[in-house]
């Protein structure tokens, strides 16, 4: 298995970088449009108190054998105030482009 060719393909897209940038996009809209659920899990919410790592980095072939649907996915864990509160997760395509994002409060 290449490993040092998904490392240079996440490295060469920015995917890293990329998906901590969507993350705060999707977060904010999440924010906006669902204030009070929004509230209820982040009370009192203050962004230097959000901590994201990231937690795996994934080729994920779908379609299986035929491997006609691929993705690299990125999953990045949110910690609030020391607590695990969720998981973001974006599909990147193998081109590089954004295909899916998620986000899941835990």
């Amino acid at each position: 298995m290449d490993v040092e060719g998904l490392k240079k393909f996440v490295t060469e897209k920015r995917l890293e970088e990329r998906s901590v940038k969507s993350f705060w996009n999707y977060f904010n809209n999440f924010e906006k449009e669902h204030n009070k659920e929004f509230q209820k899990s982040f009370p009192d919410f203050t962004a230097s108190e959000l901590d994201l790592s990231i937690g795996t980095v994934a080729l994920r072939i779908t379609n299986w054998p035929e491997d006609g649907y691929n993705h690299v996915v990125v999953t990045l864990e949110l910690h609030y105030r020391n607590l695990y509160a969720g998981r973001y997760t974006i599909e990147f395509t193998l081109f590089g482009e954004v295909e899916d994002d998620s986000l899941s409060i835990f």
